[in-house]
Order: C-alpha cells, then structure tokens, then sequence
C-alpha cells in the first residue's frame, strides 16, 4: 500500500514539473546547431528534447561539442563523479565541466553518463512498474506478477526500492512470494566504490516462510562502466529475524556476496538486459547456505512502455519450516512495464 501511494503522489506532482528549459545546445560534426535540452546520455546515445521535432536521440559520437547553463553530473569510466555546468571543450570532441573548483576537460570517449542535476525531489525519482502473467496449461499452474522499481539519486548518493509479489495457482492449491528490498549506495572517495546499507521483508509459502526480515551493511564496487554496460559487486553482512509458517522464529547472522550485470542498447527499440546473483553464507548456522538469482529483459514497444520478461530463483538449504514443499522455489513470467 506504501508503494502505490508514493507511485500516485509522485504521478500527481509531476505534472506540475513538466515545464522545462530548453535553452542548452548541441553542435554536430556536420555543423547543424540545435537547441533544447539534454535529457541524458547514456548507451552512447545523447537524448536531446526540442519544441519543434520532440526528443531526439543523437549518437554521441556524433555530437561536437555541448553547452548547458544548468548543471548535470558526469560519470566517467573509470568510476568518478563529477557535477557542474556543460560547455564546448578546447577540441572537437571534448566536453568542459565547470563546478566551484574550476574547470575540468573530457574526452568523448571518458564520459559514460551524463544526467541533469534535477532541482526538486520529484524530478529526481524514477519509477518502473510492471505486470508480468504466466500459465502452463499442461500442469494448469497460473503465474502472476507485480514489480515495482524506484530510484532516486543526488550527488551524494543512489537510494532505490524494489518489491517483486508473486501469487502461483494451481487446480488444488494458491502460493504466493514477495519481497520488498530498500537499499542506499553512498559514492566515497575512491572512484569506483560505495558505502552500502540495506533492508528488507520477505515472505515465501513454497519454502515455508511466513516473514524475513534482514537489515546489513557493507562495501560494493563498480568493476565495470562502459557506455553499454555495467559490473557492480558487493560484500556486506546482514542480521536476520525469521518466522516459519509453522510459528518458529529464529534470529541469525550472515554474510552476503552480490553480483550484478546489466547491458543495454539505445538503438530503437530500447533494449536492457540485467542479471543478479546474490549468496548468502550463514555465520551462526553451521552449514546454511542460501542464495537469490534473477533475470529481466525490458524492450521498448513504445515511448516508456516496454515488453518485461522475468525469471527470478530462490534457494534454501536449511529451511525455517521443516514441512516447506522443498529447497528452491522459482517463477518465469511475462508482461508489460512502464517507465515514468
């Protein structure tokens, strides 16, 4: 109920932000000059919004030289942040950065992202929302999906929230999983690292869980950032507090590796792909072992409305509920997604 609450408040007050400048501009190696305003660039491509012809997505290599008054955060490859106002660099080619410590210059070729500074919280949020169903008619299992992806990112920090609720029906029976995971990455000062706490509830019937609930910190890295993808690890330890369906609680200590990739494609149609892998070592049971798996591919059908293929895992060698049906549970499913 939380999640869609902020959904309809952020849908809300948006509409009283959607008044925006356009008065950046872009030069292109065939001298065309156009003006509007720079939504982003990332996946080698620069999306450039006009009056007159929409948003525009321009290759970056393309792009000669770009001006903006307003300020914008430039990620670069090896890791580093950096905030400030965009101007043409001393060559074709280059972008200039202007903050309080002065100027800096780039190379094409540095830059994986660029992203406007938003001046007000709600422009800082974004939101995916998918609906994702499945059914098997030979074993008359029925799956449906609702997942929920907010972000929200400023110059200190990347805070995010994601719930998965999955509810499987069968001719004799009714399951359902969910999970809610809040998480916040705080940028230090070696380029590519972050500060990492977390949080998170959890239930599954499959494996006899009525609830977890788990709260840790950590270390994480950025080991790869191109213009088309992405490697970010982690190493944390979390506490958890456990109930079983059959009433047993149990509190307990662990340690969690996590691994994540994602590929994307700019081209029309939008493409993303994004795998994660996370382990969980007991540190006070002896011999448990949990872990997590998911897969989800997005294909842009129309303008923030994309095609959403979802596989997740779940796995647990030492259950809370001796009576769980098994070990491991899982779900493949398959809808639309929307991106606002």
């Amino acid at each position: 109920m939380m999640v869609v609450m902020l959904l309809l408040i952020c849908v809300c007050l948006s509409d009283s932000a959607a008044a925006q400048r356009r008065t950046d501009t872009i030069t292109l190696y065939n001298g065309d000059r156009i003006t509007g305003e720079i939504k982003s660039m990332l996946g080698g491509r620069l999306s450039f919004k006009t009056d007159a012809m929409g948003t525009l997505d321009v290759e970056w290599q393309e792009v000669a030289s770009i001006d903006s008054n307003f300020n914008y955060e430039l990620r670069l490859d090896n890791g580093q942040r950096f905030f400030g106002s965009v101007k043409p660099g001393s060559l074709p080619g280059t972008v200039s950065l202007e903050d309080v410590f002065g100027t800096k210059n780039f190379g094409w070729q540095e830059v994986v992202e660029i992203r406007p500074v938003e001046e007000s919280f709600v422009d800082r949020i974004d939101i995916y929302v998918a609906a994702n169903y499945a059914f098997t008619k030979a074993s008359g299992v029925a799956q449906t999906e609702f997942r929920t992806d907010i972000s929200y990112e400023d110059e200190e920090s990347l805070n995010a929230l994601t719930s998965r609720i999955t509810i499987s029906d069968t001719d004799d029976d009714s399951t359902s999983s969910s999970r809610i995971n809040l998480s916040r990455k705080v940028w230090t000062d070696r380029a590519a690292n972050f500060r990492l706490v977390f949080g998170g509830h959890e239930t599954n019937d499959e494996l006899g869980l009525d609830y977890r609930i788990s709260l840790g910190a950590g270390l994480g890295r950025y080991f790869l950032e191109s213009p088309r993808s992405e490697l970010i690890g982690s190493m944390s330890v979390q506490g958890l507090e456990e109930r079983s369906i059959g009433g047993d609680t149990q509190e307990s200590i662990e340690g969690v590796l996590t691994l994540g990739y994602s590929r994307w494609r700019y081209d029309s149609p939008e493409l993303k792909l994004k795998l994660d892998a996370s382990l969980y070592p007991s540190l006070t049971e002896n011999g448990r072992m949990r872990a997590d798996t998911s897969a989800t591919l997005r294909w842009e059908l129309v303008s923030d409305l994309f095609w959403d293929f979802s596989a997740w895992g779940s796995f647990d060698n030492s259950t809370v509920d001796i009576d769980a049906a098994g070990e491991f549970d899982w779900g493949v499913t398959t809808g639309v997604g929307w991106s606002f």
